[in-house]
C-alpha cells in the first residue's frame, strides 16, 4: 500500500510502498525538483567476513539534469569521484548504527532521477538511505538526519542552494542521530573552532526534526526488525570469558610492547594465542572460530581504551597531547617542479608538484552544470600496499584513495592563488610510502611544503592532525592527539582537522558514540587539535616558511597578452589553423580566455616569437618594428612577406634597390628569410607596408 509522508517545514516528501517493492526497504524522496530512489537489501552472509559487509552506492543519471553523457560512450560508466565521495559520506554516517555482532550483507543504493539546483542531492541521498533502512527489516538501530551548512556574509544557511553554495565560505555536511552528531565532512575559509562548533549544533537542531519524522513513519508502518545474532557462536558467553581473561596484567603486554607497529602486533598476537590455549577444548567444538576472534578483539579494544584514560598515558608512552617526531625535506626530487618528503612517526608521504598550462586543467561533466566543470588544481593520493607491509594486487584508486585525496585537496584549495594570480594548472601527487596513522594529514603537510618548493604563491601554510576520543569511566572523555593506526580503532570518535595559523580549512569527523557528545567535549578536542596543528606548522617552518621566489627552470614560463576581443578570431584562425601553427612552430602552449592570451613554454626564443606573432595577428603593430619574415609571393609591384602565420605585409618595389627590381625572383626567392621593418600600418584595413633593413 502506497503511503506519502511530508515534513513541510523542510520541504521533504517521501513515498513508500510504490516503487522497488522487492527490496527490503525502498524510499522515493523528493525536495523541490530533486527526486532520489533509495533501496536497501539484506542477505545472509555465507562466511564470516570479520566486519559488517555494508555496500553503499550513489549514482547520478545524466538524464536527471536533462543531459547526455559526453565522450564516445553515451551511458553512465564507472562512478565519478563525486559519486564515490557521496557514497562515502552515507557509509560513514550509517555504519556505526548497526549492532556490534551483525554481519549480514547489506546494500544501500541511491539513484538520482531528477535534480534541482535549489535542492542538492547528496544530503537527500543520505536522508533517503536512513529512511529506507528505518522502514526495512534490517536491524538498523536509529534514524539519521543530515544537513549541508553554508555561510554568507557571516550568516549561517541550512541546506543552501547551488547558487548560494558558490558564495558561501563554508561547506559542511553534518549528519547525526536524535542524541548527537555522528559525521562531519567539509571545508571552510579558515573559520575558528568556536564557529565550527556553532555550525554543528545549529545543524543538529534541524537533524532532530528529520529524525523525529522518520521515527513517526516507522511507527505508523509498524516496522518489525530481524534478529542480528549469529548461529555459530554464543556472543554473550564468549564476551564474558574474554572480559574475564583480559585483565590489567594482560593489557600490560600492550603498554610494554614499545612504540613500533610490529612490536605492538606481536603483543596482541600473544594475547589471542594464550586465550585460545586456555579455552582450547571449548574452542575445538566451535563452528565460528573467526567470530570468536572478533569477540576477543572487541573486548580488548574496549579495555585498552579505558586503561589508557585510567593510566594517563598511551600505549606508545606519549602524553595525550603529544605529536610524534616530525621531519621534512624539500626539493627531494631533482627533476620535478617541486617536491617534499614529510615524515611523522611511522607515516611517510612523498609529494610531488607538476605545473602545466590551462589546457592541462581537468574537465568533468556534472548534472548540476550546463558546461563541464574545470579544475586547475588537482591532488591525487596513492596508498600502495607496501606502505603497511602488505601484499595486494595494484588496482585503480579505490574509495579510500579518492576520499583521502579529496580531504587533503579541500584543505589546500583554500590557500591556492586565483587563476588570475597564478594561471598555471597544478597537479599534486602524494605517495604514501609508510603508514601508521593519518596519511591524509601527512599529505596535507607534504603538499604545503612541495608547493612552496615549487614556488606556488600559496596564501598560507596548511597542516593537518588526526585526533581520537576515548572514554574512561562513563561520561569521562579524553581527546588524544596524532593517533596511530592502532589507536584509530579504539576510540568513540576520530577526526582530522587541517588549517592554517588563522583557522580551520577542512575537517572530517566520524563519531561512534551514540549518546550525543556535549559541546564542552567538542570544544576541548578541537582546541587540542589546534595546538597540535600550530606545533606542526612550527616544525614545518623550520625547513621552509614561504614559497620560493624562483620556480624551477623546468617549469614552463608564462606570459599573458591582452588583445581586442574582436581580434581573437584572427589569432585562432579558421578551425584553429592559425593558433595550431603558432604552437607547432614555437613549441609553446597557448590558452585564450576572453581577451587574455596566455602563452606557456620552456624555450625563451619560442615564447618571444609566439608573443610577437600574437601581437601582429591582434593588430598590435608599431611603426619601426623590425621583424623576421619569409617571402610568400612576388608581384610586379613588390614582395609579399609573411610576418606571422596568416599575416603578410608588402615591400613595395620602390623600397627595393633599382638594380634588383628586374630580377626580384633571383635576389628574393619565394620561401627565403628576410628581415623587414614596419613603415606604415593602417589600423582600419589591417594593411602593413614594409621596408627592407640595411
Amino acid at each position: 500500500m502506497k503511503k506519502t509522508f511530508r515534513l513541510d517545514e523542510l520541504g521533504l516528501e517521501v513515498e513508500i510502498g510504490k516503487m522497488a517493492q522487492q527490496a527490503d526497504g525502498s524510499a522515493w524522496l523528493r525536495k523541490g525538483g530533486t527526486a532520489i530512489l533509495t533501496t536497501v537489501v539484506m542477505a545472509e552472509s555465507k562466511d564470516f567476513p570479520g566486519f559488517l559487509p555494508l555496500m553503499v552506492d550513489y549514482r547520478e543519471l545524466f538524464s536527471a539534469g536533462g543531459k547526455i553523457p559526453g565522450g564516445y560512450l553515451k551511458r553512465e560508466g564507472r562512478s565519478s569521484d563525486k559519486e564515490v565521495l557521496t557514497a562515502r559520506l552515507i557509509d560513514r554516517s550509517i555504519r556505526p548504527l548497526f549492532p556490534t555482532y551483525f554481519f549480514n550483507s547489506v546494500q544501500a543504493l541511491s539513484t538520482v532521477y531528477s535534480v534541482d539546483r535549489n535542492a542538492p542531492s547528496a544530503v537527500l541521498a543520505l536522508i533517503g538511505t536512513s529512511i529506507a533502512l528505518t522502514i526495512s527489516r534490517v536491524p538498523f538501530l536509529e534514524p539519521v538526519g543530515a544537513v549541508q551548512v553554508g555561510r554568507i556574509n557571516g550568516q549561517w544557511i541550512m541546506d543552501p542552494t547551488a547558487d548560494e553554495d558558490i558564495l558561501s565560505d563554508v561547506k559542511l555536511i553534518i549528519a547525526g542521530t536524535y542524541d548527537g552528531i555522528c559525521m562531519v565532512e567539509g571545508s571552510a575559509a579558515g573559520i575558528s573552532e568556536n564557529e565550527m562548533i556553532e555550525a554543528f549544533f545549529l545543524a543538529h537542531d534541524v537533524i532532530r526534526k528529520q529524525v523525529v519524522w522518520q521515527q513517526e513513519i516507522a511507527k505508523e508502518l509498524q516496522v518489525v526488525k530481524s534478529t542480528s545474532e549469529s548461529n555459530h557462536i554464543d556472543w554473550h558467553v564468549w564476551s564474558a570469558r574474554a572480559t574475564e581473561f583480559i585483565t590489567a596484567d594482560v593489557i600490560d603486554r600492550i603498554f610494554n610492547a614499545g612504540p613500533k607497529k610490529e612490536d605492538l602486533s606481536a603483543a596482541i598476537k600473544s594475547i589471542f594465542e594464550d586465550f585460545h590455549l586456555l579455552h582450547a577444548e571449548a574452542i575445538a567444538l566451535l563452528h565460528g572460530k573467526l567470530e570468536l576472534n572478533f569477540v576477543i578483539d572487541t573486548i580488548l579494544e574496549q579495555k585498552i581504551a579505558t586503561e589508557i584514560v585510567r593510566r594517563g598515558k598511551r600505549v606508545d608512552g606519549r602524553p595525550f597531547d603529544k605529536v610524534r617526531e616530525i621531519s621534512t625535506e624539500v626539493g627531494f626530487l631533482s627533476s620535478v617542479h617541486g617536491s617534499s618528503l614529510f615524515q611523522r612517526g611511522q607515516t611517510q608521504a612523498l609529494v610531488s608538484v607538476t605545473l602545466g598550462s590551462g589546457k592541462d586543467a581537468q574537465k568533468t561533466d556534472d548534472i548540476m552544470s550546463d558546461d563541464p566543470v574545470e579544475s586547475s588544481f588537482m591532488l591525487h593520493y596513492n596508498f600502495p600496499p607496501f606502505s603497511t607491509g602488505e601484499v595486494k594486487p595494484l588496482r585503480g584508486p579505490g574509495r579510500r584513495e579518492i576520499g583521502h585525496g579529496h580531504l587533503a585537496q579541500s584543505a589546500i584549495a583554500r590557500v591556492m592563488p586565483t587563476k588570475v594570480e597564478f594561471p598555471y594548472t597544478t597537479r599534486v601527487i602524494s605517495d604514501i610510502l609508510e603508514s601508521n596513522g593519518s596519511s591524509s594529514m601527512a599529505t596535507v603537510c607534504g603538499t604545503t611544503m612541495a608547493l612552496m618548493n615549487a614556488g606556488v604563491p600559496i596564501k598560507g601554510m596548511v597542516a593537518g592532525i588526526a585526533m581520537g576520543l576515548l572514554e574512561g569511566q562513563p561520561g569521562i572523555f579524553q581527546a588524544i592527539t596524532d593517533i596511530t593506526g592502532f589507536e584509530d580503532s579504539l576510540g568513540l570518535m576520530d577526526f582530522k582537522v587541517a588549517g592554517t595559523t588563522e583557522g580551520i580549512n577542512a575537517i572530517q569527523m566520524d563519531i561512534k558514540y551514540k549518546g550525543g557528545l556535549p559541546r564542552s567535549v567538542f570544544a576541548k578536542a578541537l582546541e587540542q587539535a589546534k595546538q597540535a596543528r600550530l606545533h606542526i606548522l612550527g616544525e614545518m617552518s623550520k625547513v621552509m616558511s614561504e614559497p620560493s621566489k624562483e620556480m624551477s627552470p623546468l617549469v614552463p614560463r608564462f606570459y599573458s597578452i591582452s588583445i581586442d576581443p574582436n581580434k581573437v578570431g584572427g589569432v585562432i584562425g579558421s578551425g584553429g589553423k592559425i593558433i595550431k601553427e603558432i604552437i607547432e612552430k614555437t613549441g609553446t602552449t597557448i590558452d585564450i580566455e576572453g581577451s587574455d592570451v596566455n602563452i606557456y613554454g620552456k624555450n625563451k626564443e619560442g615564447i618571444d616569437l609566439a608573443i610577437l606573432w600574437v601581437k601582429i595577428l591582434a593588430d598590435q603593430v608599431d611603426q619601426g618594428m623590425v621583424l623576421d619574415g619569409e617571402i610568400a609571393r612576388i608581384a610586379e609591384f613588390g614582395l609579399f612577406v609573411d610576418i606571422a602565420p596568416g599575416k603578410a605585409g608588402l615591400v613595395h618595389i620602390s623600397k627595393i634597390a633599382r638594380d634588383k627590381q628586374n630580377e626580384m625572383d633571383k635576389y628574393y626567392p619565394v620561401g627565403s628569410k628576410i628581415k623587414v621593418v614596419v613603415l606604415e600600418y593602417e589600423k582600419e584595413s589591417g594593411k602593413i607596408r614594409l621596408g627592407l633593413t640595411a
